[in-house]
């Protein structure tokens, strides 16, 4: 379905909502005011969860229509991103994947818990001078974090 056509949908369907319950308020208002709330004809105890159920309705449909994310394209990322690794050394890919799973950024301390210190500081430096990640000073350690462009592309 075409972006502007899902949004012209969204909007009639919230336009709808708001309008049924801008008239449910006025309908209990009405019959409250001439004293007749409990003898009209759509009872008022059931309007307030009639009226909750819809907007869960109406809020999950929009959020469908709006937010597309499908199992398909979640396993399509993760054979991208197996692809993209493999180009990588594995040292070099492995770090990488660290980064990813710590949202772009890590401290060089842990990434030397896991690979050793010599290990990391070589590939530390082979992956900034390819422009894949940065190095910023932190206390007593480093921060790695992910070059704008590969945070974008791998933490999105």
């Amino acid at each position: 379905m075409r972006p502007i056509r899902k949004i012209l949908i969204v909007i009639i369907l919230l336009t709808g909502f708001i309008f049924g319950v801008s008239f449910s308020t006025l309908y209990v208002q009405t019959h409250i005011s001439e004293g007749t709330a409990c003898s009209c004809t759509l009872p008022i105890p059931i309007l307030i969860p009639t009226l909750s159920s819809l907007g869960v309705f109406v809020g999950s449909v929009v959020y469908y229509m709006m937010f597309p994310k499908t199992e398909k394209d979640k396993e399509k990322y993760r054979n991208d991103m197996k692809i993209l690794l493999g180009v990588l050394p594995n040292d070099e890919g492995e770090m990488v994947k660290m980064l990813m799973e710590n949202n772009g950024e890590i401290t060089q301390n842990k990434l030397s818990s896991k690979f050793g210190r010599v290990k990391t500081f070589r590939t530390i430096e082979r992956l900034r001078m390819r422009g894949v990640i940065e190095k910023e000073p932190y206390g007593k350690t480093n921060i790695i974090k992910l070059n704008e462009i590969f945070r974008q592309i791998l933490c999105s």
